[in-house]
């Protein structure tokens, strides 16, 4: 994203309410039923609490703020949140259910939303325990617990099927105040502490982790949920298709310490149970706190609308005894419910004391207590080292979407008289087939059109009727939507809406929102924002002078492209260079390798991702270690070029890749250290993206070719996604592989670059291959077609591609 993940500037506006008419992330999951069963025994329970905050509002809340400056901290009625975050297209309003831990006397539905402002790192931000707002953070000593309600906020447009996001929610014990934890400041660690990432984005990797705990700045453990499936699966059932990962629900989070032994659950699943023993001298004792991370910036992935972290019942206990009961899991789910049906979810209670324990009775509360059901008759007697299962079950109502309460249970263990579990479900009827932010195909001419589908499915017993469509925003005239409504979708039945992008006027990126009303009163509005993009006429998208004396980006001469982000962590950026322009016209810039997420120069354009490119540039590379990355499209945490990449290896050779695979090179030292060179690679993409076939890439040398590849059959070519239109300058993503040495007059075509107009770029320094003299070279049509199956005109004359 332009760093992984993250989110973006994408031009989306969500109307309405996504809570009470479609919740938009309901529509990810398949209707399935998931009673959860595990049995598991975990050695204390009971509690006495110490120290509890519900956020109710900033000015009473007793907890002190440590942030960076591009983090930001909002107390917020969450049921009805609106948030505008910078970069975004304008405010959507969200609305989440209540936390399912709530607070005696606390308000409902009253919470703290922690975020990271959209540009610049870091971006991490705690919240400490203090003794009253504003006030000294509380240091707890001996055995204890923090627990917390968090939802971790996820884009419902924009969550993919295979990859992921990296923002964290983060908890802590024992640290020392003056340590703002977070991952990307792992290695400054103090205490017990650890994180949960929103979506499975943070890869595998040594110091990575969907999930891991950490000793002072040692990480004795991680969970991927690739690896670790079944506890993904089971601790958050209800969250994205990426191996149940604890996006758009609440998670409650609880951390035990008795002495240096350190239990994590989330909803009630045991994630780790670690003892560090001589690891940790600051175990006994320290703060508590609660936090969050987005450790990146960037990318039209994601909105930043979406991406935040919720946070509720704030609650230090000390653990006064060890109970005979214990609830796993936690939490009991009921997953993508529809009308008709009355699943019911499983837990086990286990007894690991000496004697019976029995529980007496059982209450719902929270505001949809009405839609749970404990149906387990009691008394239920629980012998010693015995279980027994209990179940609850869950009564939909509409509207649609996620529903929250809590079971007490009454036991007859002293130690844990009451047991408490958040019960969530969610309820739905129809469900949409593929990614709910349509993306459709690039037109190229005027006149042109394409197409995208949006698959609908009724899980209903009943017919429901889409009535109606509205389609809205900016761009509303560039789309349309067939066949004419009404249309019945009978039960188990699906209908295909098929959207045409017909566009006029400007190129450019066209975004529109459409609105289908529906019959079904859980869902009497469908939400879908369309993008597409209307191909860019200039053939030189971007260039680049280097120019630049002072600021924080590069100019773009051409008025095609935003100016390129510098991105400074090695103070001070080296403009005003001498020119590697034989004639020395203007300047160059120095860059110097970022090889870490702190080191090194580098700038970032949003140059716009098109199938065939061309880059001229002219480089003074210094001696280093390792690959030089010149140029680089792809996501951040994917393989090194993913979509194409230009670099250097050690020895000097060149070379560029298509979607990580090697498609033209030099050979050693055909750019040389210490030595001026001027680069072009020319790739021709003659059949779009994503197709097997028709790439023709050509690299020169100081004018001269020295490689050339026609890419076979079968070779799969990069796709057009919302991650990729960010151009890296001196580096892989922001992180590795970084080049060092000087850089001038960069240029970026949607054309391919023929052999001649290479060697005039060569021969006259600056210009641009629209600005060569051309000598000789008859600029009349010299054929013409038309095919009227497509309705295209073909025109072909030799000056230019």
């Amino acid at each position: 994203w332009n760093s992984r993940a993250c989110h973006g500037d994408e031009s989306r506006e969500i109307i309405g309410s996504p809570w009470e008419q479609p919740l938009l992330w309901e529509w990810f999951m398949k209707p399935q039923i998931i009673p959860v069963l595990m049995v598991a025994a975990l050695p204390w329970a009971g509690a006495a609490e110490l120290f509890s905050e519900a956020f109710d509002a900033e000015a009473t809340a007793k907890v002190v703020v440590r942030k960076d400056a591009n983090a930001a901290v909002a107390y917020v009625d969450y049921a009805n949140y609106v948030r505008n975050m910078p970069g975004t297209s304008g405010p959507v309003t969200i609305r989440i259910p209540e936390a399912p831990n709530r607070l005696p006397g606390s308000a409902a539905t009253r919470g703290v939303v922690l975020s990271a402002l959209y540009g610049g790192t870091p971006r991490a931000v705690n919240l400490i325990a203090a003794a009253a707002a504003n006030g000294a953070p509380v240091v707890f000593t001996g055995d204890h617990r923090l627990r917390f309600d968090m939802w971790l906020s996820m884009d419902p447009t924009a969550t993919p099927t295979s990859t992921g996001t990296t923002e964290f929610g983060i908890w802590g014990l024992n640290g020392l105040d003056s340590v703002t934890l977070s991952r990307s400041n792992r290695a400054n660690g103090r205490g017990i502490w650890g994180w949960l990432s929103n979506e499975g984005g943070a890869g595998t990797a040594a110091g990575s982790g969907d999930a891991s705990i950490y000793f002072n700045a040692t990480d004795p453990v991680r969970r991927e949920n690739v690896v670790d499936a079944s506890l993904f699966n089971v601790a958050f059932a209800q969250g994205s298709p990426i191996s149940r990962t604890p996006n758009n629900q609440w998670t409650a989070v609880e951390v035990d310490v008795i002495g240096t032994r350190t239990v994590v659950r989330m909803n009630g699943v045991v994630f780790f149970d670690e003892d560090p023993g001589s690891l940790d001298p600051d175990a006994s004792s320290g703060v508590a706190r609660i936090g969050y991370e987005d450790p990146f910036t960037g990318s039209t992935a994601f909105s930043q609308n979406w991406i935040f972290g919720l946070f509720d019942n704030f609650v230090v206990e000390s653990l006064t005894g060890t109970p005979a009961v214990t609830v796993v899991p936690g939490t009991p789910f009921a997953v993508a419910i529809s009308p008709g049906e009355t699943p019911v979810a499983t837990f086990d209670v286990a007894n690991g004391g000496a004697g019976d324990v029995t529980i007496t009775g059982a209450t719902i509360d929270g505001a949809e207590a009405a839609q749970f059901a404990f149906d387990t008759p009691l008394p239920v007697t629980v012998g010693p080292g015995g279980t027994e299962s209990l179940s609850v079950t869950f009564n939909p109502e509409a509207p649609n979407g996620l529903k929250v309460a809590r079971l007490l249970l009454t036991t007859s263990d002293p130690v844990a008289p009451v047991l408490s579990l958040p019960l969530q479900a969610r309820r739905e009827i129809l469900t949409i087939e593929g990614s709910l932010s349509t993306a459709i195909g690039t037109v190229i001419t005027e006149g042109g059109s394409s197409t995208g589908e949006i698959t609908l499915t009724n899980q209903n017993p009943a017919s429901v009727n889409l009535t109606s469509v509205t389609i809205s925003g900016t761009n509303a005239a560039d789309f349309s939507v067939s066949p004419a409504l009404p249309v019945t979708i009978e039960s188990g039945a699906s209908a295909v809406l098929t959207v045409t992008f017909a566009p006029t006027g400007a190129r450019g990126l066209r975004t529109a929102l459409l609105e289908v009303a529906t019959t079904d009163t859980g869902s009497p509005t469908l939400s879908f924002p369309v993008r597409a993009r209307f191909s860019y006429g200039p053939p030189l998208l971007a260039h680049y002078k280097m120019d630049d004396l002072s600021g924080t980006s590069l100019a773009d001469a051409s008025g095609n492209a935003s100016p390129a982000r510098i991105e400074v962590r090695e103070a001070p950026f080296e403009f005003g260079q001498s020119s590697l322009l034989p004639g020395g016209a203007g300047t160059s810039v120095r860059l110097t390798p970022a090889e870490t997420s702190t080191s090194g120069n580098f700038a970032v354009g949003n140059v716009v991702h098109l199938p065939t490119v061309s880059y001229a540039l002219w480089v003074r590379p210094e001696a280093k270690a390792g690959t030089r990355r010149l140029l680089q499209r792809s996501s951040l945490f994917t393989t090194k070029g993913t979509l194409h990449s230009l670099y250097l290896t050690e020895a000097g050779r060149v070379i560029f890749e298509v979607n990580s695979v090697t498609s033209v090179e030099s050979e050693d030292g055909a750019v040389p250290d210490e030595g001026v060179s001027h680069i072009v690679v020319s790739h021709v993409d003659s059949d779009g993206f994503g197709n097997t076939t028709g790439g023709q890439t050509t690299l020169f040398i100081n004018g001269i070719p020295v490689a050339e590849n026609a890419e076979a059959s079968g070779q799969t070519e990069y796709s057009l996604t919302t991650t990729s239109e960010g151009l890296y300058i001196g580096t892989s993503t922001g992180a590795g592989q970084g080049y060092l040495g000087l850089i001038d007059d960069l240029q970026v075509y949607s054309v391919g670059i023929l052999p001649e107009q290479a060697a005039g770029l060569f021969a006259h320094p600056g210009l641009t291959v629209a600005q060569l003299p051309v000598a000789g070279v008859d600029f009349r049509i010299t054929s013409y077609m038309f095919d009227p199956t497509t309705r295209t005109s073909t025109l072909t004359w030799p000056s230019q591609p």
